[in-house]
């Protein structure tokens, strides 16, 4: 507009003016909240709209009725700058066929993203301009973008161009011919028809009828809306002018010819077209400007290079023939290297157990993460059953294995109780003022007929004990399987704890201890059930991350334990046992994921109960620490195998304790807080790993079924999160190796604008929202908000609102944990979802508010 005013020019330069020209503020990411142009184009984007739904004759939405069907309008929209972008939305949001067109593959991806059907032309070429304009194109380019848009004409009921080039007159997109083959009643509007439109039969300024084809030509749209345009247009120039100044008291800023592109220095020399009287228009061109790197011609080595990287079919298909020729030949190996029928059914019965538990966990819905870890915590709760093998003496145990033992076994018991009661306090929360009585006290039914059947069947002389461990074992699948679902929930967690108690019943059935051994086993279980109840019962759910890091280091330590017994219980018997290697490799490995589990949960514990810092201790050259210690570890197996001898054994199994808990803290010490979900579903995998170990060294089904279970459970979730995050799970466990975030280098830099929000404006936005997305994170748990999100809920709700919360799998600190705190202060489950359930819903959605989800936003 300055150089369309050269008048206005001279008559401003006589009265020796300043003059700021709102219509030059370059179009640079500094400058978004000063951009006049883009904030009027945004209101003549929608007003457009609005005015061809006033001057349409029927619905933009398609109908079914009793008096027939009404098809859907089809708009399209040339130009996918800021008003055509405004435009699409607002059509999509009415409900009608959205198809749109611009010269820029950038501009048709934002189309796509609003709904809208990108259109393109089959000649390649990129239409990206300067200022955020598109550029004119070619002959050829402009031949086929004519043919495209006759051929759309026949077809659409709206056409909406904003079609612009900078200082020049419109380019004209549509003949006349084209305008009148469209169908009698259709709607056009010209948005460049202040610069002699894009419609060869436009008339600027006029609204008129061609042909039975309306022309809105208006030249002011954005005054149309005078209420909105003032607002926008007085919070641009606000903004430019705070922007300018460098001292916020008293106004002024200078003026330079030399300036870097993208800087505020630019923005003001572009925007200040007369200086005291002086014409200093156009701007002179900035320093640096940005240039897109032209793509280099690939040398006849890379193609070489990519076409021998093209996976052939035959190529291919060797590669998966060969991965299952490698399996099945590490079958064999397993089979041929067994050292009896016992070991080879205890494979078979792990393998299928891990392929139950991998089908099983992939089916538990995100919400009820947290219990299944609850569940699965109670359930390896089960090493009590090699506690109680081992066990012996009368009254008190007489050995140090029986002492090790009886330790195991009361440690298991708090884990037992304490699981299955805290899992049972989350699911209560869940429970809707809707939802139909239960009555879950009737499962007493089939845990009696099944303990009772037993006891009964042991007392007539009938040894049915590795029955009872598959049926232990059958249980326990279903508890992780009743977890799938709200409905079966409960169920679940019953089946858990009537697994558990079979086991248990079978394990002292077997083993028919003498009266005073009974009653040490029953106290050391009866103590630990009492701890575990009286801690689950006092625990806040906000605790719940640590309570279940407490409850995996008491896994660890009882594998440990009970692995150290066997090795100094079974150590007479190795000469003339031909297990006796693998008893001896299996009782070590135990122990080093036993003593990793242990030491890593406790620190765990520690960063979520604020014992610790939250932020990663990244000790230097941490990495060759961790590879020291475990070289050392598995160097450990070598002496520990040669020399037969009781105290080289003992020894070795003592270091590797050592070692695994070193390792295990080493390892802990280096993630943050941000990433414990994974850290302790990684934990409750390997507590599941060490119960596999108990099961090989003890011949117990049970063990081994319900060890594979767990450790492939937490596998699988540890998966989901890391997946979620984009990162991969050695990237987690080893504290960030392989990026670039802790590598000292200069941080990303953050450019652009970004907008405040207080919380006056907060409460506006919430109350002209109709559709509302909440988004929580982990500061949601330590503020306890929970409790004014529910009633805000609730308010909203009752206002007749769609509220709905979107869920991050790694939001909190452990899996489903958001969840559970939702569900204790009265949300219905059913309007919390997982994030990919809600994605896509956010184009209908009003408003997103984020309470303390930072890391997730990020």
């Amino acid at each position: 507009y300055p150089a369309q005013n050269p008048d206005l020019l001279d008559k401003l330069s006589k009265r020796q003016t300043t003059v700021l020209a709102m219509d030059q503020v370059p179009r640079v990411t500094i400058a978004q909240g000063y951009d006049a142009l883009s904030s009027m184009a945004n209101i003549a984007g929608y007003k457009a709209v609005v005015l061809a739904a006033n001057h349409f004759g029927r619905f933009f939405t398609g109908q079914i009725t009793a008096a027939g069907k009404v098809p859907p309008a089809k708009i399209l929209i040339v130009g996918g700058g800021v008003a055509g972008l405004a435009s699409a939305g607002a059509a999509k949001s009415m409900g009608a066929i959205v198809r749109g067109f611009d010269t820029r593959a950038a501009a048709l991806e934002q189309f796509k993203s609003l709904g809208a059907e990108p259109l393109e032309v089959d000649l390649k070429e990129s239409g990206e301009g300067q200022g955020g304009y598109a550029k004119e194109m070619s002959k050829e380019f402009i031949e086929a973008e004519m043919k495209l848009f006759a051929q759309q004409c026949k077809e659409v009921d709206i056409l909406i161009s904003t079609a612009l080039i900078p200082g020049k007159k419109a380019p004209v997109l549509f003949s006349r011919e084209m305008i009148e083959s469209m169908k009698e009643g259709s709607v056009v509007v010209d948005l460049a028809a202040e610069a002699g439109g894009n419609f060869e039969t436009t008339k600027p300024g006029e609204l008129y009828v061609h042909k039975g084809v309306t022309h809105i030509g208006y030249t002011d749209l954005p005054s149309r809306m005078a209420t909105q345009a003032s607002t926008l247009y007085s919070n641009n120039i606000t903004k430019l002018l705070k922007a300018i100044s460098p001292d916020k008291d008293n106004f002024y800023f200078e003026v330079k010819d030399d300036f870097d592109f993208g800087t505020m220095g630019h923005v003001i020399r572009g925007t200040v077209v007369m200086k005291d009287g002086k014409v200093i228009f156009p701007a002179p061109t900035p320093k640096n400007i940005p240039q897109g790197a032209p793509e280099k011609p690939k040398t006849v080595a890379e193609l070489e290079a990519e076409k021998a990287a093209t996976v052939t079919p035959f190529r291919k298909t060797m590669t998966t023939a060969s991965a299952y020729t490698a399996g099945l030949t590490g079958i064999l190996g397993l089979g041929l290297s067994a050292p009896n029928l016992a070991f080879s059914q205890m494979v078979t019965t792990f393998g299928l157990a891990g392929i139950v538990g991998y089908h099983t966990v992939w089916g538990v819905t995100p919400a009820l993460h947290s219990p299944l870890m609850s569940v699965t915590n109670a359930i390896s709760g089960l090493t009590a059953v090699g506690g109680l093998a081992l066990m012996g003496g009368h009254l008190y145990p007489s050995t140090t294995a029986q002492s090790l033992a009886a330790l195991a076994t009361f440690i298991s018991s708090v884990n037992i109780a304490g699981g299955f009661l805290v899992t049972q306090r989350m699911l209560d929360m869940f429970k809707r003022p809707t939802d139909p009585p239960e009555y879950n006290y009737l499962y007493l039914l089939p845990a009696g007929t099944f303990v009772g059947g037993y006891l009964a069947a042991l007392s007539s002389g009938y040894n049915i004990e590795q029955i009872m461990y598959l049926g232990s074992g059958l249980c326990c699948v279903g508890a992780l399987a009743g977890l799938s679902t709200q409905g079966t929930a409960r169920l679940g967690n019953a089946l858990g704890m009537i697994g558990v108690a079979g086991g248990l019943a079978a394990t002292l059935g077997g083993l028919n201890p003498s009266p005073e051994l009974l009653a040490q086993m029953s106290g050391a279980m009866a103590l630990g059930g009492t701890i575990g109840l009286t801690i689950a019962k006092r625990i806040q759910i906000s605790d719940l991350p640590q309570l279940v890091a407490a409850f995996h280091s008491l896994v660890g330590l009882a594998a440990v334990l009970t692995c150290v017994a066997e090795y100094i219980v079974e150590y007479p018997h190795f000469a003339t046992d031909v297990a006796a290697n693998l008893t001896k490799i299996v009782a070590y490995l135990g122990t080093y994921i036993g003593g990793v589990t242990f030491s890593g949960s406790l620190i765990a514990y520690g960063k979520l109960q604020g014992i610790l810092n939250s932020a990663p201790l990244l000790l230097p050259g941490r990495h060759m620490l961790n590879a020291g210690l475990l070289t050392a570890s598995l160097g450990g197996i070598i002496p520990y195998m040669l020399d037969p001898s009781f105290g080289t054994g003992i020894l070795c199994l003592g270091s590797v304790s050592a070692l695994s808990a070193i390792m295990g803290v080493t390892l802990t010490a280096a993630i943050g807080g941000a990433d414990m979900p994974v850290v302790i579903t990684v934990l409750n995998s390997y507590s599941g790993w060490a119960l596999c170990a108990e099961g090989f060294l003890l011949n117990n089904n049970l063990l081994t079924i319900v060890g594979a279970l767990i450790g492939s459970s937490g596998a699988i979730l540890s998966y989901i999160m890391c997946v979620a995050m984009n990162r991969s799970l050695a990237n987690v466990i080893l504290g960030g190796y392989g990026t670039t975030s802790t590598a000292g280098g200069k941080p990303m830099e953050i450019s652009g604008t970004h907008t405040e929000i207080n919380l006056e404006n907060a409460i506006d936005m919430i109350r002209e929202a109709s559709s509302i997305i909440i988004t929580p994170g982990y500061g949601l748990c330590a503020a306890k908000a929970q409790y004014p999100i529910a009633d805000l809920v609730k308010m909203l709700t009752e206002q007749g609102k769609k509220v709905r919360f979107g869920i991050h799998p790694v939001a909190g600190r452990m899996p489903g944990q958001l969840n559970v705190l939702l569900a204790e202060a009265g949300v219905p489950y059913d309007i919390v979802l997982e994030m990919d359930e809600i994605n896509e819903d956010f184009p209908d959605t009003d408003l997103v508010l984020v309470i303390g989800a930072n890391d997730t936003v990020n």
